[in-house]
């Protein structure tokens, strides 16, 4: 046997004993740790579980699919309304020379005339409503009595009231014992009836002239006759109507104390206020209405309103009458985009009245056309 083979085979019995003897010797390791006796347990909490969170899911929007309702065609009558009306320009008295002014200075006065009456009349003034220009004066600042032309002052503080949201046009008014025994023109004013409006009242006192109109506006605006009487003369004085004073809401006058007074002057003043408020000459322009559903007729005591022998273009404003005063009135006519305001008080009749307005407007109307 060669040398090599020799070698060989004596290391790899020599490699085998090797094992032999390390696997006794692990055998034998193992068995002295299983003889060992076991480490005493501590006792400790146990650890809190872990927290299970719910896993965050993305939020998608849905995709809507939204298919749009079918068209419905729905026929509509079409109603052709009238065009509204422009608001006039109406002036405001200033202290400009030759026109109404509202700075002179006061003339009101206490003293008590027996009649303030002429011939062919107490007073006058012609005015251009668009500039305040006086065009014709007459004695424009002798005083008169001006009757019902006063429920032109009473209508404009209602319509100033409703403005500030006061009032409305559609509040019922009450009609109390008072209202009732009010004399003179009026519309037979009952307590039991309830149904009445501003606007009825509004109507009756413009275009019927009554006074118990007059007084039941002033009960339902001031709380009282007094109140509302201290209003309009308030308002006078605002207004630059230097001769001007107020006892009364209606113009009636009373029986032992001044009636109310004024100045033709004065009352062109206060037709410009009138005039500068839209509504005004929706009543003042109206000749035949009716209150009561139908069962009262109002119509109106200026005669150069009326489509009939009436004024051309005139709608407004008013009349007034009484004994002492004699008969009145402050009027308004357009034409061609010009307007006129004529003021004629304490005439001795109606018809010379109704005369002298008529050329008076007819001198307005020139003068404005020559300039």
């Amino acid at each position: 046997m060669k040398k090599s083979n020799v070698a060989l085979i004596a290391t790899v019995l020599i490699a085998i004993h090797v094992l032999i003897l390390l696997a006794l010797m692990s055998t034998s390791s193992r068995r002295k740790e299983s003889a060992r006796p076991a480490p005493a347990t501590v006792a400790t909490q146990p650890a809190p579980a872990p927290l299970e969170l719910e896993p965050i899911v993305d939020f998608q929007v849905p995709e809507l699919n939204l298919t749009p309702p079918a068209q419905q065609i729905m026929a509509v009558e079409v109603v052709e309304m009238a065009p509204a009306q422009p608001r006039e320009t109406i002036a405001v008295p200033g202290s400009r020379a030759g026109h109404l002014r509202a700075d002179r200075p006061d003339r009101r006065t206490s003293k008590i005339y027996p009649n303030l009456v002429g011939d062919p009349y107490q007073s006058s003034i012609v005015v251009d409503a668009r500039t305040g220009k006086i065009l014709f004066e007459d004695r424009a600042a002798v005083y008169a009595y001006p009757a019902s032309i006063t429920k032109l002052m009473t209508m404009l503080i209602v319509l100033e009231q409703i403005d500030a949201g006061v009032i409305s046009l559609k509040d019922k008014v009450k009609i109390t014992a008072e209202v009732s025994k009010v004399g003179g023109s009026q519309a037979y004013l009952d307590p039991r009836e309830t149904d009445f409006t501003v606007d009825d009242m509004l109507y009756a006192l413009m275009v019927h002239s009554a006074n118990d109109a007059a007084r039941a506006l002033a009960l339902h605006v001031a709380g009282s006759k007094d109140a509302f009487v201290d209003m309009m003369n308030q308002k006078a004085r605002e207004l630059g109507m230097n001769s001007t004073i107020y006892h009364t809401d209606h113009g009636l006058p009373p029986s032992k104390e001044q009636p109310d007074i004024s100045t033709a002057y004065d009352i062109a003043i206060l037709s410009l206020a009138s005039l500068r408020q839209p509504e005004t000459l929706r009543y003042t322009s109206t000749e035949l209405t009716y209150i009561r559903g139908g069962g009262f007729m109002l119509a109106t005591r200026n005669a150069l309103a009326k489509r009939v022998d009436g004024y051309m273009g005139c709608d407004g404003l008013k009349t007034g009458y009484h004994s002492r005063g004699g008969f009145s009135l402050t009027a308004t006519a357009e034409r061609n985009g010009k307007r006129v305001i004529s003021v004629v008080l304490g005439c001795p009749d109606k018809t010379t009245r109704t005369a002298i307005s008529r050329k008076l407007l007819d001198k307005g109307f020139e003068r404005l056309e020559k300039e």
